[in-house]
């Protein structure tokens, strides 16, 4: 017999048995020795004409959250189809959902449509479609004291090195749920994937909507009502506007580290990330270059000052934001090497050799 468990109690039991992410055994590291590396082979690229731009779906109407159901793997799709049509149910949510880490502390993690979830959140968190855009853009949510707004921060299994940019402090609405991150960013920090519904049932009876829905979930699903009264303030981190490319298979680690450079020093001409049959970081989504001139001219002394700041961010942040190396003006600094600018050689034009733009890769 399954004994329901009120609140945030409940919702906390439900996550940790949807996903344990503790035992997801450690992603292995393809490009390991790489930090030793003398002189980096990365090939410098200017990032195509086809850049992206983050947006989110403006606010509909919004709903309250009334129960939760959360499942150990993917709900099959007949089964939500079963639940959308339970009389009384009104609005169903399908998310990833886990207890993991997130800025050190276990907390309840739901990966999320930015799009349409934003309906199911508080009134002063669901209207600010900055938060939404930075939670599309990689960021993570939280609504837990003792991360810094706007800083990376180690989230997700701690074999797989994952980090996010804390892209906002907010009430999320889900009592037991501490942190939302888009869903894409869910499935790279480990989450099962749609094995949990958040669902809106108002002027129902939920002790017996909870019921049918027990009958109708698989054997391992769970359900809780949610109790009612989120609220708090709210506070958003910049994030500039740069154009981007090669968002799909942008790391976790390097969207965390491209949003608060972007925040904090763009925009930027544009930023490239990942760039699919490339042998090395860029391959892999874990390099951005932040470019600072277009044509393969060489930047005005406005723009060179920007790649300076950048560069000197990097540097100062090295450790926190676990970068593997910074490539500029033909000099490359690899602190497993030295805490210095290292000459690298003439490659032949003003790409090639980094003059354009801020090369940053970043450890996985």
């Amino acid at each position: 017999m399954r004994v329901w468990v009120p609140g945030a109690i409940g919702v906390a039991a439900l996550l940790t048995l949807s996903v344990d992410l503790a035992v997801i055994a450690a992603h292995h590291d393809q490009n390991a020795g790489l930090d030793g590396l003398q002189v980096s082979h990365e090939v410098a690229h200017t990032p195509g004409q086809a850049t992206e731009t983050i947006s989110v779906a403006p606010l509909r109407r919004r709903h309250t959250p009334h129960l939760l159901a959360a499942a150990p793997s993917t709900l099959p799709a007949e089964v939500v189809e079963k639940v959308r049509k339970l009389k009384g149910v009104k609005v169903v949510e399908v998310v990833d959902g886990a207890r993991t880490r997130v800025a050190g502390k276990q907390v309840g993690l739901l990966g999320v449509d930015p799009s349409t979830f934003r309906n199911l959140a508080p009134k002063q968190t669901a209207k600010l479609d900055e938060l939404w855009r930075n939670v599309a853009g990689g960021d993570a949510v939280i609504s837990f004291q003792g991360a810094k707004l706007g800083t990376v921060v180690n989230a997700g299994a701690t074999g797989r090195k994952a980090s996010v940019r804390i892209g906002a402090i907010a009430p999320i609405g889900v009592p037991g749920v501490e942190a939302v991150v888009s869903r894409e960013q869910s499935q790279r920090l480990g989450l099962a994937s749609g094995n949990t519904l958040v669902m809106s049932a108002p002027k129902t009876d939920l002790q017996k909507l909870r019921g049918r829905l027990k009958k109708l979930l698989p054997k391992q699903a769970r359900v809780t009502v949610l109790p009612q009264g989120t609220s708090g303030s709210v506070q958003v981190a910049g994030t500039a506007k740069s154009p981007l490319s090669g968002t799909a298979g942008c790391s976790v680690h390097m969207q965390a580290v491209r949003n608060e450079v972007d925040a904090l020093i763009g925009p930027f001409l544009a930023i490239g990330c990942a760039r699919p049959g490339d042998p090395q970081d860029h391959g892999t989504g874990n390099a951005s270059d932040f470019m600072l001139s277009s044509g393969g001219r060489m930047p005005s002394g406005d723009w060179m000052a920007v790649g300076d700041r950048t560069s000197a961010y990097l540097i100062a942040n090295y450790g926190r934001l676990g970068i593997k190396y910074i490539i500029w003006r033909q000099h490359i600094w690899n602190e497993s090497v030295c805490r210095c600018w290292r000459l690298m050689e003439n490659r032949g034009s003003i790409t090639q050799n980094h003059f354009d733009h801020v090369h940053v890769s970043v450890g996985r």
